[in-house]
């Protein structure tokens, strides 16, 4: 049986500090929170071949001076994680090959959001500019009726720059052709369509097979492989695996309206509801939450016409436009949570985890993106800061392991209640208030 959830808060203002609008019923209101986070199931062949020694050219070019723990590293996946780590390695000098096993035309999705801290974090390492032109920056979040009439708006708090936007939207392709550009540019080496087929490390380094018979050897290899990371499978063990949160989501890039001018929620009187987000200046997605005990699966040639129906109450002309258009080559997805939350440490010897191979989350939050981003930043400062690799790596997960823990709890509370409710949605306004004010403090 499917449930459609029914949304998250009376007050939204309360996240942001603000007081309830008057002469709103309680239940008038609700509010729901959506990330795309970019997982990754990259593979980890294991079939034997022939070892061959063809060791890299190491890029001489130097961002800044490398002072740290390691002069070159390995890392395994160009996701948003793994490229972010590769741009900031390189401005700290260290030498970067990343290996990702898909193709660059492989890059498909509709869009992620970035909240304040991702782009605290993206500004630090000089990405913002670039992101914000290839997105679409926001302030308001609106709640209105399923015929489009406002009940309510409010401002988000910029929280990394009193005059810049406070949230981004970005479609998925663009982002990481920003990443890759940025990789490239400062220095790193990108091999597409490879795979690692062995990992071997020892007290002086780690070494990768490569799907082609080329070995690669360097002093750390990050995985950034994503939630279904054969790397940490290989390295950590079986036992630690992602497992369904019960909910997932159908996400539809449509053309954006003016009316669509930041994070929307239409709310029909039945409960169900339908989220915006602007990604450009000429399109947004629409989200639709779902509830269910099992992975929700539909037949293809199904998708179109229950999109449909998921959209037919609604009668907002930007959504009749956008039902109208369902099945006209516009992206459709359906994503169930696969969440996994990993204990420390996140490294064992030379390899250390990153991103949704160490963590993924339920969407509540909009940060799983954003937490790969933090971890980049977070890895090249301390490996910069300590000679000792041991003694980076620990600092590293030390500094991450309890705010990413933090926010996973928070985001898979609000899951589970809008699942089984058993408190008031002041409850799950209480617990998005606390996740946000976190967020918004210092990595």
């Amino acid at each position: 049986m499917v449930a459609f959830n029914r949304g998250l808060a009376s007050n939204p203002t309360a996240l942001f500090g603000g007081s309830k609008a008057s002469g709103l019923a309680r239940d008038s209101l609700e509010t729901k929170y959506i990330a795309v986070s970019l997982h990754r199931a990259d593979e980890l062949h294991t079939e034997k071949t022939q070892w061959r020694s063809s060791p890299r050219e190491m890029n001489n070019g130097r961002v800044g001076g490398n002072m740290g723990a390691v002069k070159n590293v390995i890392v395994l996946g160009g996701g948003i994680g793994g490229l972010t780590a590769a741009h900031a390695l390189r401005r700290i000098g260290v030498s970067v090959r990343v290996i990702e096993m898909g193709d660059r035309s492989d890059r498909i999705g509709t869009g992620i959001t970035l909240l304040g801290n991702a782009l605290r974090a993206l500004a630090e390492l000089e990405l913002v500019e670039a992101c914000l032109q290839g997105g679409h920056g926001w302030d308001v979040v609106s709640i209105r009726d399923a015929a489009g009439n406002p009940l309510l708006q409010q401002f988000s708090p910029r929280i990394w720059d009193p005059d810049r936007p406070a949230a981004l939207g970005i479609m998925r392709p663009r982002l990481g052709q920003i990443l890759e550009e940025a990789a490239r540019t400062s220095g790193a080496e990108i091999a597409f369509n490879t795979t690692v087929t062995r990992i071997d490390q020892d007290a002086e380094g780690v070494t990768v097979q490569l799907s082609h018979g080329e070995t690669d050897r360097a002093d750390l290899l990050i995985a950034a492989d994503g939630v279904y990371s054969k790397t940490r499978q290989q390295i950590f063990g079986e036992e630690f695996k992602p497992h369904y949160a019960g909910q997932g989501v159908w996400r539809y890039t449509v053309s954006r309206t003016e009316a669509m001018d930041g994070f929307i929620l239409y709310r029909h009187p039945t409960g169900r509801v339908v989220g915006a987000l602007p990604l450009s200046k000429e399109l947004c997605y629409l989200f639709f939450l779902e509830t269910t005990d099992e992975k929700l699966r539909v037949a293809q040639d199904q998708v179109c016409h229950y999109v449909r129906n998921l959209l037919a109450p609604f009668t907002a002309p930007e959504l009749i436009q956008a039902a109208d258009l369902v099945g006209e080559g516009n992206h459709i997805s359906y994503r169930p949570f696969d969440v996994l939350m990993m204990p420390a440490p996140w490294h064992r010897g030379r390899v250390v985890l990153l991103g949704d191979s160490a963590h993924s989350l339920t969407p509540q939050m909009t940060s799983g993106g954003g937490m790969a981003i933090e971890d980049a930043l977070v890895l090249a400062q301390e490996l910069r800061r300590s000679r000792d690799l041991e003694t980076a790596l620990a600092g590293y997960c030390v500094r991450r392991e309890e705010r990413v823990k933090r926010i996973y709890d928070i985001g898979y509370a609000i899951c589970n209640e809008e699942r089984n409710p058993m408190h008031s949605r002041e409850y799950q306004i209480g617990l998005l208030r606390e996740g946000y004010a976190f967020l918004s403090a210092p990595v």
